[in-house]
């Protein structure tokens, strides 16, 4: 503000000094939203798609197809999976008490492999384009590791490295052995014929 200034009214100084706009350089406020969506493509990262469902690797020949329509038969499955599968062993579908479908279908093949191709070929498929189906591959228990087998081993006994430390990092005492109730009541007299004598 300068000596000349001081006569003015305030609304004139206000109205003389050239109006400068937010934001830095002279550009709208935060910047075009061009320029801040091209900022932000460059730093942040694009999420990772979902990594993609793989079939199991053992060779097997059951399948559970669930999420079909009620109106699916036994005989349309079959008819499905051999015309374009392999030969089938048997379909069984399951069905409510009241004798309603589930939707959900067992499909036994002949071949080993042929429920890998199923997996393959129909898991996710869309049926009257308005639900997907759903392959799930049943192994063989004869097949399955047991769980036993791929669990690690429990580690040593602290014990075996040697004595618990208590407070203080001295050796903590053992533990007497618990008396037995013939040991507590010869203790018991022993200690009477002390006290009588």
């Amino acid at each position: 503000m300068s000596a000349m200034d001081l006569d003015k009214p305030l609304d004139e100084i206000i109205a003389s000094k050239p109006r400068t706009r937010r934001g830095g350089r002279g550009g709208p406020r935060g910047g075009s939203a061009s320029s801040t969506r091209a900022r932000y493509a460059t730093t942040v990262p694009k999420a990772a798609a979902p990594p993609a469902v793989k079939p199991i690797a053992a060779e097997a020949s059951k399948i559970i197809i669930s999420n079909l329509p009620n109106d699916v038969t036994e005989a349309a499955v079959r008819d499905l999976m051999q015309s374009t599968i392999g030969p089938v062993k048997s379909v069984q579908m399951t069905y409510t008490a009241t004798g309603k479908s589930t939707g959900s279908a067992t499909v036994l093949f002949r071949n080993k492999g042929d429920a890998n191709k199923a997996y393959a070929s129909y898991h996710n498929r869309m049926i009257d384009n308005q639900r997907p189906m759903k392959v799930e591959i049943a192994l063989d228990p004869s097949q399955v590791v047991s769980l036993a087998s791929r669990v690690a081993p429990a580690p040593a006994r602290a014990a075996a490295a040697g004595p618990r430390r208590g407070r203080g990092g001295r050796p903590r005492a053992a533990r007497p052995a618990k008396k037995t109730a013939e040991e507590l009541d010869a203790d018991m007299a022993a200690y009477k014929d002390t006290t009588a004598a």
